[in-house]
């Protein structure tokens, strides 16, 4: 908190929207603005309401925009699964031929709210922070999003592929809005078979593509 302070710029940015398009309009405020100038003071006006915002109206905002990111509208966002409300990016996003813009926008906000100590409404996936904070994924962060999924990788790692007679390959398929996608997890993955002896770069290879399944292009923009 205090090396954001410490890095402040001087003056202030004002940022004007509309409450029935809180989103579209801080979309385009915030983007025309070059990323450092995003350091300054933040002065936030709603439409017909003006008045001195001495924090209140910019606590406000970041509030209510980051429950506006959960509008089906955009298809940005899901939740992680049927027991947790966690948000995660949603690999459909694609639908909204803005998608990836709107990333970026996310992105900004998320840091401003860092950066200026503002409370956002949402919670994302622990796998989402890892991400933020550059750590290592492990298999361990499926078990939050897709318990199913990584109790079978648990199956996995503590049974002997060899004696159990599966036909597993270095690939995947995975469905999205009803099309159903192949992978390789690596090169001829379709050629090669798991077996005692790889099953852990297999292992390795599964969770790194679970925990990106669709959404690498979102995730660029983000971060």
């Amino acid at each position: 908190r205090y090396l954001c302070q410490s890095n402040v710029l001087p003056s202030h940015i004002k940022i004007t929207v509309t409450r029935q398009t809180l989103f579209e309009d801080s979309y385009h405020q915030v983007m025309r603005l070059p990323a450092y100038e995003l350091r300054r003071r933040l002065y936030i006006i709603f439409r017909g309401e003006e008045g001195l915002d001495y924090g209140g109206v910019s606590r406000e905002w970041f509030f209510l925009l980051s429950h506006e990111v959960l509008n089906p509208m955009y298809c940005l966002f899901e939740y992680a699964n049927k027991n947790n409300y966690s948000l995660q990016i949603n690999p459909a996003s694609y639908v909204n031929p803005d998608h990836l813009l709107y990333f970026k926008f996310i992105g900004r906000f998320i840091a401003m709210a860092l950066y200026h100590g503002r409370f956002i409404y949402s919670g994302f996936t622990m796998p989402f922070y890892k991400r933020m904070l550059n750590k290592k994924l492990t298999m361990k962060d499926i078990e939050s999003i897709d318990p199913e999924f990584y109790n079978s990788l648990v199956w996995i790692h503590e049974n002997n592929i060899d004696e159990c007679g599966l036909e597993m390959y270095f690939s995947v398929d995975f469905e999205i809005l009803g099309q159903v996608i192949h992978h390789e997890l690596k090169e001829a993955g379709d050629k090669i078979r798991v077996d005692e002896a790889n099953k852990e770069e297999y292992l390795r290879l599964m969770t790194e593509w679970r925990m990106t399944r669709g959404i690498e292009d979102q995730t660029k923009a983000i971060f």
